[in-house]
């Protein structure tokens, strides 16, 4: 993709479509250069605000929310790191300049570590939820603090051990979504697998809560951590919706639609990443549309932000 410069879209044609497509490229990058620019400090400052939030309040540092928390660490990263790299690659590709090439190298490898992360993570959001409601008397002994600590930095070492090596790939951008093939492969398996098993095994609390056939501290324990799996649900669904732009951008190489339309490649290839990163934005929208505590914290932050004296 670093090959792929302005001057490749300008070659001049009989009929001037190289001119507009070149107009199509500076105009759909420079949108996506600008949607980038408003999200990466929503996508920093929310993100610290949720774990600060899980840090300072007892009530809100569960084990499903401390594993929340973990994932918003590879979301302020996103914000840190991979959104403002990426803005500076676009910039200077727009400008024909050669250092692009140096920011996308930074951008690559930080959003491949990063997808590696933000999957591992998914996977131990989700395993939580799946031991708490199909194991809960084996849950205390399961989830402790020290095996989430180990659980976070497995994501991390894993993550930079196979994802860094990445980076040098040569050649088609569709080559850096196929590497991390195998870890989304995995994660979506177990994804599917577990919300199977947590759909019926929810139905059968739900029969026995009907029948009074559970103690009244089993009902509530159940209805809070229906509710948490709820929030899960949301966040996986939100990953899921961003990957959709990868998979067709990817369907789309694999029948060599791009070999034709070659102006349509970067910027497909940019907006596939900012959806990826956008993601990072949504997160803690969720966490705070589902957790009235952490809304409270959120929202009464920013005023103290916005208004320091009051």
């Amino acid at each position: 993709m670093a090959n792929l410069t302005v001057s490749n879209l300008t070659i001049v044609t009989m009929n001037g479509e190289a001119n507009s497509n070149y107009v199509f490229s500076v105009v759909f990058i420079s949108i996506i250069i600008f949607i980038n620019v408003i999200a990466c400090p929503f996508t920093i400052g929310l993100n610290v605000l949720v774990i600060n939030g899980v840090k300072r309040r007892p009530r809100l540092q569960s084990n499903s929310n401390i594993l929340l928390a973990c994932l918003a660490v590879t979301d302020v990263v996103t914000g840190l790191i991979s959104q403002p790299s990426f803005i500076l690659w676009q910039t200077f590709f727009l400008l024909d300049s050669d250092i692009a090439y140096y920011f996308s190298a930074v951008h690559k490898l930080c959003l491949v570590v990063l997808s590696y992360s933000s999957a591992l993570h998914l996977m131990m959001v989700v395993g939580e939820k799946l031991i708490a409601i199909k194991y809960p008397f084996w849950y205390p002994y399961a989830m402790t603090t020290r095996t989430i600590k180990m659980g976070v930095f497995f994501c991390w070492v894993y993550s930079s051990s196979f994802g860094m090596p990445i980076h040098l790939i040569r050649g088609s951008s569709a080559l850096y979504f196929l590497s991390a093939s195998h870890v989304l492969l995995v994660c979506v398996i177990f994804v599917s697998c577990s919300y199977v098993i947590l759909y019926f095994e929810t139905r059968r609390h739900k029969k026995m809560i009907k029948a009074q056939q559970l103690p009244q501290e089993q009902v509530e324990t159940f209805l809070k951590e229906s509710k948490a799996l709820k929030t899960t649900v949301l966040v996986v669904g939100a990953v899921g919706l961003c990957l959709l732009p990868a998979f067709f951008y990817l369907v789309l190489f694999a029948v060599r639609f791009f070999r034709l339309r070659r102006y349509l490649l970067h910027p497909m290839d940019a907006m596939v990443r900012t959806f990826l990163m956008i993601n990072s934005v949504l997160n803690p929208l969720i966490y705070c549309w589902r957790q009235e505590e952490m809304r409270k914290f959120v929202f009464r932050a920013s005023v103290h932000a916005v208004h320091p004296t009051d």
